[in-house]
């Protein structure tokens, strides 16, 4: 991993074109996204994501600006980097994409952590000169974060009152 490698730097992508103001949005949502501040979380909910837009982590979400501006990232990671493989269209207006790609994480500890994932983004409608989130849906395995402790697992409260968290931990 490099800082100069862009997220979108050596994407696969589809034959049907997509619009420049797409390319555009999807590498400043990575840009965001891995610089990981309190700027970056109100410059996503104001730039990136429409109104009503969606963020989903597997099970985990965020719906409304300003839930996604009042978010912030875990303490304990301190570098994250998205690299897209390749990119896929689901629909004819190519408002629907699937992604693939590599996602790596640091610790402040200097732990290094990496995994694959699948992205989905729906924009409200791709023909804008700038196209706003409607969705975007990531699936990834975050067992090796979890494993080196860059994330925590999430903390569900039990019909007991007791708290418990995902794997015992």
């Amino acid at each position: 991993m490099t800082a100069n490698n862009a997220p979108m730097d050596g994407a696969e992508w589809p034959s049907q074109p997509i619009t420049k103001a797409m390319k555009r949005l999807l590498a400043r949502f990575y840009t965001l996204v891995d610089a990981a501040t309190v700027e970056s979380s109100e410059l996503l909910a104001g730039q990136v994501f429409g109104e009503s837009g969606e963020l989903v982590v597997n099970k985990r979400r965020m719906k409304g600006r300003e839930r996604m501006s009042s978010s912030k990232s875990s303490d304990d990671v301190v570098s994250r980097h998205h690299v897209v493989h390749k990119v896929y269209v689901c629909s004819e207006s190519g408002d629907d994409l699937l992604m693939t790609g590599t996602l790596t994480m640091i610790s402040s500890e200097g732990l290094v952590g990496e995994t694959s994932y699948t992205a989905r983004c729906v924009v409200d409608d791709a023909a804008l000169p700038k196209p706003k989130v409607q969705l975007w849906q990531f699936w990834l395995d975050p067992t090796p974060f979890l494993d080196l402790g860059i994330m925590r697992p999430p903390i569900r409260k039990m019909s007991s009152g007791i708290l418990d968290t995902i794997g015992g931990r």
